[in-house]
């Protein structure tokens, strides 16, 4: 069954999608009245019907002019008339196989493409009542004449045309030449360009050129048959532009032919500066990482450091095609310091070109610049020895590292360190003040602290007291505490304390324990308050 279907899959695609082959013969034509033939064909179904149909104005409506089908070939629409074309004779049949063709005569005055000088032609097939179309053919492709001037040719660098005699160009400048000419056309618009050639080994053969040619209309005439176009090139020397001979060509054939052998041309010779052999050449160090090229002046890191490639190339034209020199790479940290041989963690990579008498060298390593990077400055040579300065040629860089972003990465990573750390010494902190708001708030209210063998006790300043000639001491007692007892030679006596000796609280009598000689309590001369006493050491004279 699938076989089947495949076979009938073919079949219908052999009848509907084979193209339609649809053509007009000459393509094109001069101006003045030419005979034109135009013929159309495909394989189709049984009962099917080939149709010309025409179109007088861009956009316009299609117009059907003939049509044939299994039998016969037929005119239709025979009063719809078109300016300066007539059909002279028609031929062809549709049957398995549609094929018609017909000839007509055409007139146009001049090269120029306007309304009377337009009129498109189209083939259709009409089968199972579908209509399937070939591409479209304007009857009135006018040719141009011939081209036959050559206007000029010129370097545009001023200094070319000022002094030719003092002008020397060398490898790798870039020229911009421009040559001006007649080209062929149809209905007055190019159909061929200038072209550009170069002499190579005694023969001119087509530039290769970076860009193609810029290309502009000056002028045409007035029938439009002729058409003056002005090209423009850029071109860089090469090594091999030993004497540079260039050509510009129009009216050259399309194939077989090469430049200068048909046709018109102009020439001019650009004088070169040539370049002595053994002499070497060296490309600026290219820097990138694995998404781009670097700006060496600003190296961004990502994290503790960035990995940077580097590329050397050196050349020299040379008859040998052997060279033993070597690449060397060399580095150091500060200008002032000595070219040192760069370590690398991986093998350098390193390549040799030989073509057309030019050796090439290519090295590529690569360099991790880190955060305690600031300026690395590289140095590439070609040295007869593997020593770092000793080089006949050479070329530098120097890389500059922001290493903000990675201080700012070693400072914030820190303080995640010590957390720890400094939440401990907050705790402790913390408590050491708690603890002695604890104590200072005890004291003050009981005046003295004991423990461990030590006292903590609120001192007041030793005060002097005159009573005659007698050493006394004097305690005031409050409430129920009372004085220790006394000595049975020492007298007691009840006074009123002063306001400042006991709290402003305490009420009734105190009694007033006075004695001679020793002390009851020795306090070394001080003055000191209890908690609801005061007690007064010996007074001593100063």
């Amino acid at each position: 069954m699938m076989v089947v279907l495949e076979l009938f899959s073919a079949l219908v695609c052999f009848h509907f999608c084979s193209p339609i082959t649809f053509s007009m013969s000459p393509a094109s034509h001069s101006a003045g009245e030419n005979k034109v033939t135009i013929s159309c064909g495909k394989t189709v179904k049984e009962n099917s019907i080939l149709t010309y149909e025409l179109q007088k104005e861009i956009n316009g409506d299609w117009t059907s002019i003939l049509k044939a089908n299994d039998s016969l070939m037929y005119r239709v629409n025979e009063d719809t008339t078109f300016d300066n074309f007539s059909i002279t004779w028609f031929s062809g049949t549709c049957g398995s196989r549609c094929f018609a063709m017909f000839k007509a005569i055409v007139r146009s005055d001049t090269c120029m493409m306007d309304h009377h000088a337009f009129l498109n032609a189209r083939c259709g097939i009409i089968q199972e009542n579908k209509t399937i179309y070939s591409s479209e053919i304007n009857i009135f492709s006018v040719k141009g004449e011939s081209p036959k001037y050559m206007h000029s040719i010129s370097n545009v660098d001023e200094r070319f045309s000022k002094d030719r005699s003092n002008t020397l160009y060398k490898i790798d400048d870039v020229l911009q030449l421009q040559c001006v000419g007649e080209v062929e056309n149809v209905n007055s618009s190019p159909t061929k360009d200038i072209r550009w050639c170069k002499k190579i080994s005694g023969k001119f053969k087509v530039m290769s050129l970076q860009d193609r040619s810029q290309t502009v209309i000056t002028s045409r005439s007035k029938d439009g048959c002729r058409v003056v176009q002005k090209s423009a090139i850029f071109y860089h020397v090469s090594q091999n532009d030993t004497l540079l001979d260039i050509m510009c060509e129009s009216g050259y054939p399309d194939y077989g032919y090469e430049c200068g052998e048909r046709g018109i041309n102009l020439q001019i010779r650009i004088p070169i500066t040539l370049i002595e052999r053994e002499e070497w050449r060296m490309s600026p160090i290219i820097l990138f990482d694995k998404q781009s090229v670097l700006n060496p002046k600003r190296i961004k890191l990502e994290g503790a450091g960035k990995l940077l490639n580097l590329i050397c190339t050196a050349s020299i034209l040379t008859r040998s095609t052997y060279f033993s020199k070597y690449v060397n790479w060399c580095i150091k940290k500060e200008k002032k310091a000595e070219w040192t041989q760069v370590s690398l963690q991986e093998s350098e990579e390193k390549a040799t070109l030989i073509s057309g008498g030019k050796i090439t060298f290519y090295s590529k390593i690569q360099y991790h610049v880190t955060v305690v990077d600031s300026d690395v400055h590289f140095l590439c040579e070609i040295s007869n020895s593997k020593t770092c300065g000793t080089g006949f040629t050479s070329v530098q860089t120097s890389v500059h590292v922001d290493t903000r972003k990675g201080m700012q990465r070693q400072m914030s990573e820190e303080p995640e360190n010590n957390t720890a750390v400094v939440a401990a010494l907050s705790g402790l902190l913390t408590l050491t003040v708690i603890l002695q708001i604890l104590v200072l708030g005890v004291l003050f209210r009981r005046k003295e602290i004991r423990m461990f063998g030590w006292a903590i006790r609120i001192d007041r300043p030793r005060k002097h007291l005159s009573n005659g000639q007698e050493e006394k001491t004097i305690a005031c007692i409050s409430g129920n505490r009372s004085l220790p007892a006394l000595p049975a030679s020492e007298t007691t006596k009840t006074i009123d304390c002063l306001e400042r000796a006991c709290s402003s609280s305490q009420e009734g009598k105190k009694r007033l324990a006075s004695t001679e000689g020793d002390v009851q309590q020795q306090v070394n001369s001080t003055y000191y308050e209890g908690y609801g006493y005061i007690a007064v050491g010996p007074i001593q004279d100063d």
